[in-house]
């Protein structure tokens, strides 16, 4: 018997953990659910029935959600969910239970709390780490009605006990089908910073860095990279079939290995492909020549996470990288012709306002193309969590307490008026004459002019969730 299976993407509206400004994460674009589809393909191509439902892209209403399961009539509805938006995703665990499917979750969440997300008696399985295979798996048992115990990276229920069979990684990642684009609403991804249409895609997974900060599952902890024919194969049908400009890579970082994205390099060179790209990168990976190949394949941006403009910061961080070194790599890049992207985290533990200070002028220091200000998160099991706790500025059961419904109040901010530091940090940066009038010079079509209007209104109308 095929099963129908529905993919959940679902909204952030009414989450209260996403420190993103609600004004600029409304101007900034959206993505498409690259997990999901990865799952998808995997069991498509096992001749298994299969509907993604991105609520975000679509911009769905709870409405239109409990509407569409109603309609669609799954027989498992699976969701992928993350600590900080985790509310949104009970909400449609919820409706598909009501519906009669068989509720599944995956997602950062389920690696920082199986235990307690799985407590709910309307989430019947959890998937803890890469879900392809154990996603594939469980259909297949539900199917035929057989024991579950042994799919790795399974939570299940049994017996009144919730138990766990660890985290799933996958080690061959040249071994999974593209991702099942076709089944995306490809025309509503966007970007304020790139043309459309647009799409992402990974070249490889995983990160060795520990910065203090990011929150990893156990697959986050293990890098693998794809094989740079294989990833300019799909570079290639992005172009051909879906037509895209650009393409985001979605790596934690390209240049992890250098010989890896020297091998893409080389493999776009050998098939003459013309199409722009962008990633991440970590300061501490570039060089002059590196770059200068980067440019000539058709890397048009770089992302790098420069998070602070004090060194002691950084340090606290764990980000292994000096400001010096940061502003070698950016002068490089910007050498170069390739746009710079930075990230900056505002309200660390222990930071004050002349270490915010210290980070908004080295903002402007550097002159990026783009900048992201956000507010430092403590995610579960990090060391900002764990400096946090010992601050006595949050409790040690913070997100246990959230999952399990018992609190429900936003996460505190670590130091006092971090939000407005991030609201003028926006400004300083992106209101100076100079930057407008760099900007104004690069304007190339409508389209262009519009997602700036849109990214100038989010930061003047600044709000957070």
């Amino acid at each position: 018997m095929v099963m129908n299976i529905l993919l959940v993407n679902p909204m952030d509206s009414g989450n209260i953990n996403t420190r993103l400004p609600a004004s600029l994460n409304e101007a900034q674009g959206v993505y498409p659910p690259l997990g999901l589809a990865y799952i998808a393909a995997v069991l498509e191509e096992n001749n298994q029935s299969v509907i993604i439902l991105d609520c975000k892209a679509l911009n769905c209403t709870s409405y239109d959600i409990k509407n569409f399961i109603l309609t669609s009539k799954p027989d498992i509805v699976g969701i992928t969910a993350m600590s900080s938006t985790l509310y949104g995703a009970l909400e449609v665990a919820k409706m598909a239970k009501e519906s009669g499917a068989i509720v599944v979750m995956g997602g950062p969440q389920l690696a920082a709390y199986p235990v307690e997300t799985l407590s709910y008696d309307y989430i019947d399985y959890g998937i803890i780490g890469e879900g392809e295979y154990s996603m594939f798996e469980l259909v297949q048992a539900l199917e035929s009605k057989s024991d579950v115990s042994s799919i790795k990276g399974l939570v299940y229920k049994k017996d009144n006990k919730i138990i766990s069979n660890g985290e799933r990684i996958v080690e061959d990642i040249d071994s999974l089908p593209l991702p099942a684009r076709h089944l995306l609403p490809m025309e509503k991804y966007h970007c304020v910073i790139t043309e459309t249409p647009f799409t992402t895609m990974f070249s490889s997974r995983g990160c060795p860095s520990k910065c203090g900060f990011c929150f990893k599952q156990p697959s986050d902890k293990k890098v693998r990279f794809r094989d740079p024919i294989k990833v300019v194969d799909e570079m290639e049908e992005l172009v051909n079939k879906y037509h895209v400009k650009e393409i985001m890579f979605y790596d934690d970082s390209i240049v992890i290995n250098r010989n890896h994205v020297i091998g893409i390099c080389e493999e776009i060179f050998k098939r003459n492909l013309k199409v722009k790209w962008e990633s991440p990168a970590r300061i501490d990976n570039m060089d002059f020549n590196l770059l200068r190949m980067m440019k000539m394949a058709g890397c048009i941006r770089l992302r790098y996470g420069v998070e602070s403009g004090n060194e002691h910061i950084l340090k606290l961080m764990h980000k292994g990288i000096t400001l010096d070194k940061i502003r070698e790599v950016f002068k490089m890049t910007h050498d170069i012709g390739i746009e710079t992207f930075a990230y900056f985290i505002i309200g660390y533990v222990t930071e004050t306002p002349e270490t915010m200070q210290n980070t908004i002028n080295f903002a402007k220091e550097l002159n990026p193309d783009w900048v992201m200000f956000t507010l430092a998160t403590p995610y579960p099991h990090t060391d900002l969590y764990e400096l946090a706790v010992k601050e006595n500025i949050i409790n040690k059961y913070y997100w246990s307490d959230f999952t399990l419904g018992i609190r429900s109040d936003r996460i505190p901010y670590l130091v006092y008026d971090a939000e407005n530091w991030v609201s003028d940090a926006y400004k300083e940066f992106y209101l100076r004459p100079s930057y407008i009038l760099k900007k104004l010079k690069k304007l190339n079509s409508l389209d262009t002019l519009k997602k700036y209007i849109r990214g100038s209104k989010g930061i003047l109308s600044f709000k957070m969730k």
